[in-house]
């Protein structure tokens, strides 16, 4: 299983079931793919995969989004900025597990490609301010960040389409981890948008749904017991899962109030190729013997009983060990791809890791589009992608993200060129 670094040997069985669900818009000249998949991370070797796949089925896509939702109960999918970090890789050959995920992935575009109809499309909106929280605002990951206030995104964002036929799909769009299981749970689960998916269904019983994160690199679910396990972990994801598919009940109807619907306007796609510096580190030998040094003060701590100094120092070891391996990595950048639809007056922008929260408020801000859609995990996964100000109060998510501060400003740049915003940074 894929998503928290304590956990040991396998999945025991399924708690609920992992999904994967494709949407396909043609405007008889352009046509994408957006697929929603119940798992942590996808790659850039599935991503390929899934086209060439794809390509030798006959199905033709001029651009394709593939985001996992980020469920932290699902299989492990391999990528090399997950991997590169020694307590998230996994010594298990899983490639059985990820051929059959592309099957899967294959079939369900493929269906959707040959059920292609005439179609329009509605845009809603509502917010949702109960169910996110800011994980640095309160501390952090380990405690290690003091900042008095961090931001969210309360929007939620809902796609209707409805076909000819009277078939209904369902996308929406809301930032927020699915962290409701913990390391300890070894039954897979969607985590709560299988419970907001559920909710969704109960309204709309003829409706597919499909799930995009946001960027929720830093944002949790509220109201988190550090201690929950067994039935209270499904308890706080159904309760979690309800809320924010209610939000998007919420967002349904707005949906359907609307008078305006995109029926014949052309598809527009764009992409960006890019190449994200890998961060500096100092020299493997430094870095080595500073491992060592925290391996003998975690062996102290444990001998006097001292857990508040041992779990400092036990998240520092984890964080040196990081760094060793990516110091010992054979990688000075990352290439990724950046995929871009936009259909009217809505765009959606595939954000290939895990981006913090501002870039995503920004770049809704400065869009051309009313309505943009970060789809965070899509196509890749670069692990996290801090604003230049997050740098200045480090945490988990700068300490254990793969890329330097100049991959941030590259990532900045070619996002903004896509969603239409100005040059300046």
């Amino acid at each position: 299983m894929s998503g928290y670094g304590n956990r040991t040997g396998l999945s025991t069985g399924v708690h609920d079931p992992l999904k994967a669900t494709a949407l396909v818009l043609d405007d008889g000249a352009v046509a994408v793919g957006i697929v929603s998949v119940d798992l942590l991370n996808v790659s850039r070797e599935l991503t390929r995969s899934v086209r060439r796949s794809l390509e030798e089925r006959g199905v033709r896509l001029d651009q394709l989004v593939l985001a996992a939702t980020h469920t932290h109960a699902g299989p492990h999918v391999p990528a090399r900025a997950l991997d590169v970090s020694p307590v998230l890789s996994a010594d298990t050959d899983v490639s059985d597990t990820v051929d059959r995920i592309e099957r899967r992935l294959v079939d369900a575009l493929a269906s959707a490609a040959e059920r292609v109809e005439p179609a329009g499309l509605r845009i809603g909106h509502a917010r949702e301010t109960d169910a996110p929280r800011n994980r640095r605002a309160a501390g952090g990951i380990g405690g290690n960040v003091r900042m008095p206030a961090g931001p969210v995104d309360p929007e939620v964002t809902a796609l209707l389409i409805e076909t000819a036929s009277g078939e209904r799909t369902v996308v929406y769009n809301f930032a927020c981890h699915p962290v409701c299981t913990t390391g300890d749970e070894t039954l897979l689960s969607a985590d709560w948008p299988g419970y907001a998916r559920r909710r969704i269904e109960r309204e709309h019983a003829d409706a597919t749904v499909l799930f995009l994160n946001g960027a929720a690199g830093e944002i949790n679910p509220s109201g988190m017991d550090p201690e929950r396990s067994g039935d209270a972990v499904y308890e706080y994801m159904e309760r979690i899962g309800t809320t924010v598919g209610e939000a998007v009940l919420r967002a349904i109807d707005d949906a359907e109030s609307s008078d305006d619907a995109i029926r014949r306007a052309p598809i527009w796609v764009d992409e960006a190729r890019v190449g994200l510096p890998v961060k500096s580190t100092p020299p493997v030998e430094e870095i080595r013997k500073h491992v060592a040094s925290l391996d003998e003060q975690l062996e102290q701590l444990e001998r006097a009983g001292d857990e508040v100094g041992r779990e400092k120092v036990f998240r520092d070891r984890q964080y040196a060990r990081t760094l060793l391996a990516i110091a010992e990595w054979d990688a000075t950048s990352l290439p990724t791809h950046i995929p871009y639809v936009e259909v009217g007056d809505l765009g959606v922008l595939g954000i290939p890791g895990e981006a913090l929260v501002r870039h995503g408020l920004d770049l809704k801000a400065e869009a051309r589009v009313s309505t943009l859609i970060p789809a965070g995990y899509a196509n890749d996964y670069v692990g996290y992608v801090p604003t230049l100000a997050d740098l200045e109060s480090i945490g988990y998510e700068v300490r254990t993200a793969k890329i330097a501060p100049e991959a941030i400003v590259e990532f900045r740049r070619a996002t903004r060129r896509l969603v239409g915003a100005d040059d300046a940074l």
